[in-house]
């Protein structure tokens, strides 16, 4: 089994995934935008992962590639039909592929921060096994503000109704971070529009705050995240 995983930014790859990819015996290949690769023919893969980015969906003067990624998006789930995985700009990017709107939040959403699941998020395979509700890792300034046709929500959060959503039963995206480890936010805040986000929503001293939040929480985070890829992998496996 190998999976292809488009990076948008050095920072922002599998993160704690690719630990998760390794013990399970999974090939990853990575496309890096920013040192300027390639897409690759998807047939030989098994699933596409589209990681998160500083970048908005409709940046397209200012990162060109874009335009392509999005329509490399589309044809994988619908024309493939290879399961998905979007994270963050990987959601975003796909619900403005097949044909959903996304828009800028009144103020950014960033922190350690509850969801929800829907009852259809609770109830559904790629969930199963998490709480109802339960604190994920929050930074982004969009937000999908139309979804798809037909898709359908599985998490919200006060600030944001559309944290998790699914097309079918292969194509997820996921706007908050599962793929947290212990060097997450420290990479993260080398990232100018990052920083201003997390200063601008936590303060100043919201950095250090926001790492001892996490480092406190990133047993229960990884565990969390360990059950969405276990999911996600049999959803794979039966594709």
């Amino acid at each position: 089994m190998k999976f292809l995983v488009i990076k948008h930014v050095v920072a922002e790859g599998l993160g704690i995934f690719e630990q998760f990819c390794y013990e399970a015996g999974i090939s990853v290949d990575v496309v890096e935008l920013e040192k300027g690769d390639l897409f690759p023919a998807l047939e030989k893969y098994s699933a596409l992962w589209v990681m998160g980015g500083p970048m908005n969906v409709g940046d397209t003067k200012e990162y060109p590639w874009l335009v392509e990624e999005k329509a490399l998006i589309w044809y994988a789930v619908t024309e493939l039909q290879l399961p998905y995985m979007g994270v963050c700009l990987g959601a975003q990017l796909l619900a403005d592929a097949l044909g959903g709107e996304v828009g800028f939040m009144p103020a950014p959403e960033v922190g350690l921060l509850p969801i929800n699941l829907t009852d259809a998020g609770y109830q559904h395979p790629l969930l199963q096994g998490l709480p109802q509700t339960y604190k994920v890792l929050q930074w982004h300034g969009q937000e999908i503000t139309r979804l798809p046709l037909g898709a359908t929500v599985l998490a919200t959060s006060p600030q944001c109704q559309v944290q998790a959503f699914a097309v079918g039963d292969r194509t997820f995206g996921l706007q908050f971070h599962s793929e947290v480890t212990e060097v997450t936010v420290e990479d993260w805040v080398q990232i100018p529009t990052y920083r201003a986000d997390l200063e601008a929503t936590l303060g100043t001293t919201g950095c250090e705050d926001l790492k001892q939040a996490v480092a406190a929480q990133l047993p229960t985070m990884n565990q969390e995240a360990k059950i969405v890829f276990d999911n996600f992998l049999k959803i794979v496996q039966a594709a």
